[in-house]
């Protein structure tokens, strides 16, 4: 507010030329009036024309009008203090409840896990919090723990059944090594001895070619993760293992056909892995077939996607076998062929295939596809890789 001094002219000039002559832009002075003293601030700033002065501008203003507008921001400055502190604490309760907590309930049962396991404890399994409703980071977190948790049980559950499957099929060739080996010591005639003899060398052969493919079945996770990718031709290996193949076919007496693009069809992969695949399938086939039967591959590109086909007039698939095939350990064949397969290698295949984010079925060649209870013509077996 406007304050207007009551001091004479001369003394107020001669006030503010000691003050200009001393540097000191500011004074104060004590009033008395008829409500006691006060104490009054000046403020001057002379006003000059070259290196002379024409004038001063002056501001007074009472010390208890500056003490009360001080005081006033102070107040102000503590409400802002005091409002700040209460947001603080209210978002650190809301920080708290909506990402602390979770992410300590994330920690917990990750932490549950690792105790569970240094004790050697297995009771019950490990239950990460289900938060993927949440639409920020801690619910892709919560569903990236829960679908590894998941996904590394589901290994475990296939390495005990792959574990429980091997033990079973290798007891049945030792089962029978230990008969014959027990027949032998009693038997008297040579000729059954050498019957005996053959039964030993049949299973000791099945033994081999069981551990050899279960330990190439124990190999290729590991290899499937570890072998780089890389871009190849497929048209161009699967014609070479055609001309391969096509030989041993044909020296049997089957008809080998071979009907791939011209042009080529380049994919990302493992090139030796589905290499396998691929001869797999081919001697799965030949090995069905007869003198008189035809074998046909062929390939065909769809949009994004090729289809490889081995397709065979053999006796087919019987119907309850088209959905375990690709399990492990399992086989239909003849009982002249028993032991000589040991159900690994179409399991083998879809794994491959599977890994190359791909698809693998087999299915029965009717003579029309509207009769379900026609006698195949043959079996099918199809091979959808992406481009």
């Amino acid at each position: 507010m406007p304050y207007f001094s009551d001091e004479p002219d001369l003394v107020l000039e001669d006030r503010l030329r000691r003050a200009i002559e001393a540097g000191d832009p500011t004074t104060t002075r004590v009033v008395q009036g008829g409500g006691g003293t006060d104490t009054m601030f000046y403020a001057f700033s002379p006003v000059r024309l070259g290196n002379a002065i024409q004038g001063t501008v002056a501001m007074v203003a009472p010390a208890a009008e500056i003490d009360a507008a001080v005081r006033s921001e102070r107040e102000r400055v503590l409400q802002v203090f005091i409002i700040a502190t209460l947001v603080s604490i209210g978002l650190s309760l809301v920080l708290a409840s909506t990402i602390a907590n979770p992410i300590s309930d994330l920690a917990d049962a990750a932490e549950i896990g690792r105790d569970r396991n240094r004790k050697h404890r297995t009771t019950g399994r490990i239950r990460i919090p289900d938060l993927t409703a949440r639409p920020d980071e801690i619910g892709r977190l919560s569903g990236a723990l829960r679908g590894m948790v998941s996904a590394l049980y589901d290994r475990i559950d296939s390495n005990e059944q792959f574990a429980a499957d091997v033990a079973h099929e290798i007891k049945n060739p030792l089962a029978s090594l230990r008969s014959a080996v027990g027949s032998l010591r009693m038997v008297k005639k040579d000729e059954h001895r050498h019957k005996l003899l053959d039964v030993i060398e049949h299973d000791v052969r099945r033994l081999d070619r069981l551990v050899s493919d279960i330990s190439n079945a124990s190999r290729l996770d590991s290899e499937l993760v570890k072998e780089e990718e890389q871009e190849f031709d497929l048209l161009k290996m699967i014609g070479n293992l055609t001309e391969f193949l096509g030989e041993d076919a044909r020296a049997k007496g089957i008809e080998f056909i071979s009907d791939l693009p011209k042009r080529p069809i380049m994919i990302g992969g493992l090139e030796a892995r589905l290499a396998q695949v691929f001869v797999n399938l081919i001697t799965n086939a030949i090995s069905f077939c007869e003198d008189g039967d035809a074998i046909r591959v062929w390939a065909r590109r769809r949009d994004n996607r090729v289809l490889v086909v081995v397709e065979d007039t053999g006796p087919g698939i019987p119907e309850e076998a088209l959905q375990k095939i690709f399990k492990r350990f399992y086989t239909s064949r003849p009982q002249s062929d028993f032991g000589n397969n040991s159900g690994l290698g179409l399991a083998i295949s879809k794994q491959i295939i599977e890994a190359h984010g791909g698809v693998i079925w087999a299915e029965n060649i009717r003579p029309t596809e509207a009769d379900a209870t026609s006698e195949p013509l043959g079996a099918r077996f199809v091979v959808g890789l992406p481009i």
